[in-house]
């Protein structure tokens, strides 16, 4: 937490060397006291999977969602990610690891973990996945509050991390909005 923006180049430097704190396993088996979050969208109808998970895999889900990041490469394993989000006067940073890709005909999408100095400690997948007829964009999350402001006020912050959320949603539909019907 600060009140300048966070120099993001310093932090992915510093996050590249650390350890995820958490694991994938998380989302199948949330530890107690954990929030766990699932939400989906319905993309554009004739969205394509290929453009949208381009998007994704390109950051521009988190960009969309007004994040500022600083991603050591395109997603792919072991990719590093800083994000900063500003509440009110303060700047928190987010740093994750890329700790699964997944990417084929019906379904791309990706998880991170969290790493120190992240405010929650936990996993968070990205998922565009086909449903039907059409393609629909989904989070699932899960998470504790590591950040000792978040641990007093916990509502404030459900409020930021609901807030993100929405944004990645609202993200991804508008990015779909782009796709080409007829491709894939």
């Amino acid at each position: 937490m600060q009140l300048t923006r966070p120099d993001l180049a310093r932090v992915l430097e510093r996050a590249v060397a650390a350890e995820p704190v958490a694991d994938v396993g998380w989302l199948a088996a949330p530890p107690p006291r954990s929030r766990v979050l699932r939400r989906r969208v319905a993309l554009e109808p004739g969205a394509s999977l290929t453009d949208t998970a381009d998007a994704l895999f390109g950051w521009a889900v988190h960009r969309g969602a007004g994040l500022t990041i600083a991603p050591s490469g395109p997603v792919a394993l072991g990719v590093t990610v800083v994000q900063a989000v500003r509440v009110g006067p303060l700047w928190f940073t987010a740093p994750c690891r890329v700790v699964d890709v997944v990417r084929g005909p019906d379904e791309a999408g990706f998880t991170y973990a969290t790493l120190p100095h992240h405010p929650e400690t936990g996993v968070e997948s990205f998922r565009v996945l086909r449903d039907g007829d059409g393609l629909v964009f989904e989070i699932h999350a899960a998470a504790r509050h590591d950040f000792w402001g978040s641990r007093i006020v916990p509502p404030a912050a459900h409020r930021v991390q609901d807030r993100v959320t929405a944004g990645y949603l609202a993200a991804a539909r508008d990015l779909s909005r782009g796709s080409r019907p007829g491709t894939r």
